[in-house]
């Protein structure tokens, strides 16, 4: 996991930028070369540059414009001027604006490679300083860092304890899949400055991911925080306020929710839509001959059946009561009639216990390109009162809107 300490080496002489570099690679370093200040300053912004060594007279600029580029895109990469032309003041200049050290050609091999271990070394104490100061060693939720490359470069003790195989997955993990898109834009500088929040399900847990950039050091920085418990405990207030307590499915608030956006969507783009709306037959009866108990298992093995007999694209709600909707989205009304039929069957032909015999009847309609929410839910519910005024366990469908209004039979 560990990386190889990147040498930037800017100099107009190309044999000697070749000869640096080889020596450099022998030593266990990464190098990149330029021969121009706008060249190294390219090269900076590819990626981390641990040191770099500018030569000072360069064909676009000096050495010094060049370091001061490098350090305002990465603050911590050290710099060493090479020279050959000695001047004590310029020796000064160079380490009062941040250079490490200022060495005069032709140099001492020894003394350059002594030179550039030092610096390297300040570089990583000041990058751990900087960690140090966040604290990710000792924080108790799991800390990961990428390079500029997006590689890992550091996890702390939680995260390799909590996400034991991260180190060895890589960018493959689900943790690093899940926060893909925030990384590269991070990588690419869209949201340098500020925090990027995203979340990653792994196995049964829940992790909210907080990622940014920290430009002392190049390198971006997750943490990532269990929220399973959280989570869970949303799921269940979102569960308690869209479903219904008995029966398990869509309650009455979140089907008119659903069911407008349906409406919206249909006369956008002009696709069938049909509802279907469904009452327990002499239901009160049920519930006075054998208790609220029997009515209450007669109304989850009624929805039960239904559920088993529609589509997975359908929603089925409780309305109120012993009423309930089904929305079929892609139905016109032919096809939700057959399925209307279906589902009246298969009820009036199953044996309840206690109860022996349930039947349910049916009222169906589709969406007119004239309606709204209002008409098409009026319409419904004038197909259900036909259905029970024709002898109930029937199904009957209203393909226009029924001009006078009528009262619910029971």
């Amino acid at each position: 996991m560990k990386t190889k300490e990147k040498i930037l080496v800017v100099d107009d002489d190309p044999h000697l930028r070749k000869t640096l570099a080889d020596i450099l690679r022998i030593k266990g370093y990464e190098t990149a070369l330029a021969d121009t200040g706008a060249e190294a300053i390219a090269a900076m912004e590819q990626g981390s540059i641990s040191l770099a060594l500018i030569d000072l007279m360069l064909p676009d600029m000096s050495g010094l414009e060049v370091m001061a580029r490098l350090k305002a895109i990465s603050p911590l990469t050290e710099v060493i001027i090479l020279t050959g032309n000695a001047s004590m003041d310029t020796a000064i200049e160079a380490t009062s604006q941040g250079a490490f050290s200022y060495l005069l050609k032709p140099y001492n091999m020894n003394d350059l490679l002594l030179n550039i271990r030092h610096a390297v070394e300040r570089r990583q104490a000041r990058e751990e300083i900087l960690r140090l100061a966040s604290f990710p060693r000792l924080n108790p939720s799991p800390v990961i860092e990428l390079d500029s490359a997006g590689e890992i470069s550091y996890l702390n003790p939680a995260a390799e304890r909590v996400f034991p195989g991260l180190a060895a997955t890589g960018k493959a993990h689900p943790l690093l899949q899940c926060s893909a898109e925030p990384i590269d834009a991070l990588r690419y500088g869209k949201h340098h400055g500020e925090a990027v929040v995203g979340e990653a399900a792994i196995g049964e847990a829940t992790y909210e991911l907080h990622l940014s950039y920290v430009q002392e050091v190049n390198l971006i920085r997750i943490y990532a925080m269990n929220i399973t418990k959280r989570k869970r405990a949303e799921e269940e207030i979102h569960l308690f306020a869209t479903t219904d307590g008995l029966t398990g499915i869509t309650n009455r608030r979140e089907f008119t929710a659903i069911l407008e956006r349906e409406v919206d969507r249909v006369k956008r783009y002009g696709t069938p839509l049909a509802l279907a709306m469904y009452d327990l037959d002499h239901f009160k009866l049920v519930n006075d001959t054998f208790g609220h108990d029997v009515g209450d298992y007669a109304l989850q093995a009624v929805t039960g059946l239904v559920k088993e007999n529609i589509r997975a694209a359908d929603i089925m709600a409780r309305w109120g009561g012993e009423e309930f909707m089904v929305l079929m989205p892609q139905s016109d009304l032919q096809a939700a009639k057959i399925m209307a039929e279906k589902l009246r069957l298969q009820i009036s032909g199953y044996h309840f216990d206690n109860v022996n015999k349930i039947t349910v009847s049916f009222g169906v309609t589709a969406f007119e390109p004239e309606d709204d929410l209002d008409s098409l839910l009026k319409r419904v519910d004038n197909a259900l009162y036909l259905a029970k005024k024709q002898g109930r366990n029937r199904v009957e469908i209203l393909p226009d809107e029924m001009a006078s209004p009528v009262s619910a039979i029971v």
